[in-house]
């Protein structure tokens, strides 16, 4: 693809044009005061198309709110709380630095600044990673638009994200804290029960219907979830977009069918004093801190650590890793083995143990392999 410069008589100031017709079918073209910076760019515009880098170098003039806009526009079949996370992180953290800022003209060394600001406010490094993630999603949707050739926030590194130790609550504790739970609110000791033993999310059991509960086959199919956006509940698939049939021990069966008794058609299994269903943020506040108080847990303990603690009671049981995956829901084994492998027993001495019983089968009078006896030495 050819271009070329030439010299314009009447024109001053700027008289040395380049141009050349771009991959698009267009002719673009540019002026410059010297014939060298004409040959320059034009050369390193012919460069770029033959990479399949080039962009029209008018497109990246499009400001990073304009792309923020058509991309949060497109955010299809995602859950609402996540599409409302990233709403409110363009909100209040990229669109205030670079929402007037073209495209064409962010920096990676201007997103390693905002990365150091943020951390400097004294944000969690998690927040820091959503945040820069965000930027990044927005950035490579303008790379996808062809506006600019490359996403540089894709370069810049977040603080590293201290995963916080997931807290366990054995039999004795669990039944504690599902008493005092029921002493605060009835009904709520069976929410806590659930939750802690079949594994439930908060969401999943807020949204579980009387339909999904089969008691004589103790099973719980989970196809729906609550989550709180402002205040509202929004209904949806669960987390991982699929439904999964769990488990659900004999002991809280018999207490769910005493539950569906009251319940009105297919309604809610578990709801608010006053009717409804439960909102999180009023359950935590109103139920859910006082029965921590009063069964003397640890204060920070959170309604998700009853997931976590199913997930150690199945395993203290002798559940596979396969089927606390499918219980839990997780998407692959591998996932519930990096969180909760740790809980599995030790099996290095029963490994050494079962190689020292192999070893006791050979004959003692077998010579090792490439032994060859002793040696007779002849004078």
């Amino acid at each position: 693809m050819a271009g070329s410069v030439q010299r314009l008589p009447d024109r001053k100031g700027r008289p040395w044009r380049a141009r050349f017709r771009g991959p698009d079918g267009r002719e673009h073209s540019r002026t410059f005061p010297r014939k060298v910076e004409a040959a320059q760019w034009l050369r390193a515009q012919l460069t770029a198309i033959d990479a399949a880098g080039w962009v029209d170098p008018r497109a990246g003039r499009v400001t990073v709110a304009a792309v923020a806009e058509q991309w949060t526009a497109g955010l299809h079949g995602l859950k609402p709380k996540t599409v409302a996370g990233y709403g409110e992180l363009l909100r209040s953290r990229v669109l205030p630095t670079f929402g007037s800022v073209e495209v064409r003209s962010v920096t990676s060394a201007a997103v390693r600044q905002w990365v150091a600001g943020m951390a400097g406010e004294g944000l969690s490094a998690s927040r820091i990673r959503h945040a820069l993630g965000v930027l990044s999603l927005v950035l490579t949707q303008a790379v996808s638009d062809g506006l600019v050739v490359r996403n540089v926030a894709a370069v810049v590194k977040s603080p590293p994200v201290r995963a916080g130790e997931p807290r366990f609550l054995d039999a004795t504790q669990l039944t504690a804290l599902a008493d005092a739970a029921e002493q605060v609110s009835p009904g709520s000791g069976l929410v806590v029960d659930v939750l802690g033993w079949v594994g439930l999310r908060f969401g999943e059991a807020v949204a579980l219907r009387a339909s999904r509960v089969d008691v004589a086959a103790g099973r719980i199919t989970v196809a729906e979830a609550a989550t709180e956006l402002d205040g509202r509940l929004v209904f949806g698939t669960p987390k991982s977009h699929r439904s999964r049939v769990v488990a659900v021990p004999r002991f809280l069966a018999d207490r769910l069918a005493d539950r569906l008794a009251e319940v009105n058609g297919d309604g809610l299994v578990f709801t608010a004093p006053r009717g409804g269903p439960l909102h999180g943020s009023n359950w935590r506040r109103r139920v859910w801190a006082p029965a921590v108080a009063a069964a003397g847990a640890d204060p920070k303990l959170r309604p998700h650590d009853l997931r976590h603690s199913a997930a150690s009671l199945m395993i203290a049981t002798g559940g596979s890793i396969k089927a606390v995956q499918r219980q839990l829901g997780h998407a692959s084994a591998s996932m519930t083995l990096d969180r909760y492998g740790h809980l599995y027993p030790d099996d290095l001495d029963a490994l050494a143990v079962a190689l020292d019983a192999t070893r006791a089968t050979v004959s003692p009078n077998a010579a090792p392999r490439g032994h060859r006896g002793p040696e007779t030495l002849t004078p």
